[in-house]
């Protein structure tokens, strides 16, 4: 080999034991910062519905 120490990482994944109720509380404090900038800021307009249409999606999702 090359003489390089190779060192491997383990990477742990944490698994949400709600993720419906996680994700819609993640998007509505989204929702509630946008609130602050100006309504025809280009940055809340599109944020906004980018978040609009994930939170329709988890809303649309049925539950485990």
């Amino acid at each position: 080999a090359s003489g390089i120490l190779r060192k491997q990482k383990i990477i742990k994944y944490w698994v949400c034991d709600t993720p419906h109720e996680r994700l819609t509380i993640l998007y509505i404090k989204i929702l509630d910062l946008l609130k602050h900038l100006p309504k025809h800021a280009a940055d809340r307009k599109y944020t906004e519905q980018i978040t609009n249409e994930k939170l329709d999606m988890v809303k649309a999702e049925p539950r485990c």
